[in-house]
């Protein structure tokens, strides 16, 4: 009785472990079933079929364009450097005009100035061409920022009368006649269109990203 016992125990427990290792086999068959199903394959949608030759062409949009243009900034501006040599006498005079004797002071002025012009950037409106691969670019005309004497450089001579002692408006008179001078002889020199020629070489260096496309000035 006791052999029958043990032959039948041995039996239920050998069941046992066949149905906790078909068990377990199951459970972990179904859990890596199941995480294979969730991985996708990408590999057909990524794939791009180009012929042999094929080159993708560049896309850009006026605000790209208008986005590096004002970048520039302050690098818009050009400077104009003019030397003026001016000579001025001042004399008191009777009402009609004629000059009293012994009443003439005379300045004399030597002196460097500078003159800066520049673009309002943000005026500029790019035009682009995506089909030819074009940016035309209107320039708008270029404006005086600043015109003034470097002041290290005046060299000053004076011939005054005790009759007519100079005083400083004389001298102020004489400094916006120089500006004036100065930026005549600087227009004469072409100033404009070095400014011009300036602007559009950084338009060209800004826009360099955009290497596919030719930068037209209108």
């Amino acid at each position: 009785m006791t052999k029958v016992r043990k032959t039948f125990f041995s039996t239920i427990a050998s069941l046992i472990t066949i149905a906790l290792i078909f068990g377990i086999g199951f459970f972990v068959g179904k859990h890596y079933r199941n995480e294979a199903e969730v991985i996708e394959d990408s590999s057909a949608e990524e794939f791009d079929l180009k012929l042999p030759g094929e080159a993708e062409k560049q896309f850009i949009t006026v605000s790209e364009v208008e986005s590096r243009l004002l970048e520039i900034g302050q690098l818009s501006t050009y400077s104009g450097e003019y030397f003026v040599t001016y000579e001025k006498d001042f004399s008191r005079s009777f009402l009609d005009g004629i000059t009293i004797p012994g009443t003439t002071n005379t300045i004399h002025i030597e002196c460097e100035g500078l003159v800066k012009v520049g673009y309002d950037i943000e005026s500029i409106t790019p035009t682009v061409d995506n089909e030819s691969q074009k940016i035309y670019i209107a320039l708008p005309s270029a404006k005086i920022l600043d015109n003034y004497i470097i002041w290290d450089t005046v060299k000053c001579q004076e011939n005054n009368t005790i009759l007519n002692p100079i005083d400083f408006s004389q001298y102020q008179s004489m400094i916006s006649e120089i500006e004036i001078k100065g930026l005549t002889q600087v227009e004469n020199e072409g100033i404009y269109d070095k400014a011009e020629n300036h602007i559009k070489i950084i338009i060209q260096n800004f826009l360099a990203g955009f290497d596919e496309f030719e930068i037209v000035f209108l």
